[in-house]
């Protein structure tokens, strides 16, 4: 009567042991799945915020191309704002660095568009192709600026 007492305790404790092995082994699982999923969820931020940056780039070169230096000047003032904050909260080293370039010019820029100077052109095409190289390369699209 004992031995069989044993006998099922012993089976009981192996067969807690093994369902949590097999509970541990699925939660290990899924821990890499959510761990993969998140990477993927920064990444389709990291390229939306870069896609939203590059229209409003494009819309203050539009503008400033047109002459619409005060609107261009307003595109302006969003785009460095949201570039601002886009380095203060990005954990992506490549986009952090191309934004404070970026930021890097932006007196200039804002003052040359203030000033109604076609200068700023000049200072906002190669800004605008950076981004968008940048852009492409995260979207897997060739290279073709």
């Amino acid at each position: 009567m004992r031995h069989k007492l044993v006998l099922w305790f012993v089976l009981l404790i192996v067969g807690f042991l093994g369902g949590f092995i097999l509970q541990y082994a699925r939660l290990q699982q899924f821990q890499k799945e959510l761990s993969v999923s998140t990477r993927q969820l920064g990444s389709c931020r990291s390229s939306e915020q870069l896609s939203q940056l590059r229209d409003k780039a494009t819309m203050m070169y539009l503008e400033a191309v047109q002459q619409n230096y005060g609107l261009a000047g307003e595109h302006a003032k969003d785009f460095f704002d949201q570039a601002q904050r886009i380095v203060g909260a990005t954990e992506d080293p490549a986009l952090r660095n191309l934004l404070r370039d970026t930021l890097a010019t932006r007196d200039q820029i804002t003052g040359d568009l203030a000033k109604g100077n076609a200068a700023a052109l000049a200072e906002i095409r190669p800004m605008l192709s950076k981004i968008q190289i940048e852009e492409a390369l995260r979207m897997g699209e060739p290279n073709t600026h």
